[in-house]
């Protein structure tokens, strides 16, 4: 129940009450709800539609991978965990709904392990799925180099202007040269930074690339799906400039990107007529219904999609899954 937030509270109380002396009636109580929470999930799995072959072994693999080794061979930026692939009941949801949309192309931005490309592309004819992969490290080196870079023109700004103040015009003529020079040598310094770090994570996503090709290479279904490495939302408006358009657009990645995504899916022409955008993880964890969490994102999507012109038809499924 990770991404459960009541079920998280409910743990948490009852872990509370059992050292806090709380009548046993309520710790009774609390743990009957809490046996229902994870019944009702083991009923809709149980009753779910099993996942093939190909499927059950990317399930498999997923749950048993060493990510640990993966993050300290440096093959990935962070310690993957299983809690972030979809599972066999969001990978049927998707199945279905990719079915009755008589999808025959998909965008999915983020990718994991492939369990819901693969999911997809089962429904599909024989057209593609295309899974774009974000590369996070390059947006966050960009943002931080920026940042350097401004605060050094700005000191070497008010350096020359102090100078220029009570110096002659020649001691500012070369206040002067130092900010072109300190400028200059940031700025390369910066691009060097961002190639490098653009490189490496490229490669890692690479690496991630092989894992899953290699993964999902005993399903006849696997040719269906192109993998495209590079930042989601550039990515993405490449293949609407390019002229690109599909039947169903999966977010599943940054949801820092979702509200441009979401933008991009309907005033970018990158979906198709009748098209359908879903989107996981919309309830952030609970943020979109917890004003205390102070978390503007789940609102500002809400906003988004709500202003959409012509309206759209929404519907959001009550888990932290898919909207």
């Amino acid at each position: 129940m990770s991404f459960n937030r009541p079920g998280r509270e409910l743990e948490a109380a009852l872990e509370h009450a059992k050292t806090a002396g709380v009548d046993p009636e309520i710790m009774k109580t609390l743990t009957s709800s809490l046996e229902m929470f994870k019944k009702r999930e083991e009923f809709t799995i149980d009753a779910t539609s099993d996942h093939s072959e190909t499927l059950a072994k990317i399930h498999h693999e997923t749950f048993h991978h060493d990510w640990q080794g993966e993050y300290d061979r440096g093959n990935t930026p962070a310690v993957y965990r299983p809690v972030m692939f979809c599972g066999r009941l969001q990978g049927q949801l998707l199945k279905s709904l990719v079915s009755m949309q008589r999808a025959k192309r998909i965008l999915e931005v983020g990718l994991f392990t492939g369990y819901g490309a693969l999911s997809m592309a089962e429904a599909l004819p024989v057209v593609v799925v295309v899974v774009v992969v974000v590369v996070l490290a390059t947006a966050a080196v960009l943002t931080v180099v920026v940042v350097v870079v401004v605060v050094v023109v700005v000191v070497q700004l008010v350096v020359v202007l102090s100078s220029s103040g009570s110096g002659s015009s020649s001691s500012s003529t070369i206040s002067s040269s130092r900010v072109v020079v300190v400028v200059v040598v940031v700025v390369v310094v910066v691009i060097e930074v961002v190639e490098v770090v653009t490189a490496a994570e490229e490669e890692i996503c690479e690496r991630l690339k092989a894992l899953v090709e290699e993964l999902a290479k005993d399903s006849h279904h696997a040719k269906k799906i192109r993998i495209e490495i590079g930042p989601a939302l550039d990515t993405a408006k490449k293949m609407a400039e390019a002229g690109e358009k599909f039947d169903m657009i999966f977010l599943d990645g940054d949801k820092k990107d979702y509200i441009d995504l979401v933008k991009l899916a309907f005033e970018g022409n990158l979906l198709s007529e009748g098209g359908t955008v879903l989107v996981d993880n919309a309830y952030i964890h609970g943020a979109a219904y917890c004003p205390a969490d102070n978390n503007t994102l789940a609102h500002d999507l809400q906003e988004a999609i709500v202003n959409i012109r012509p309206p759209v038809h929404r519907v959001r499924i009550t888990t932290d899954s898919i909207y």
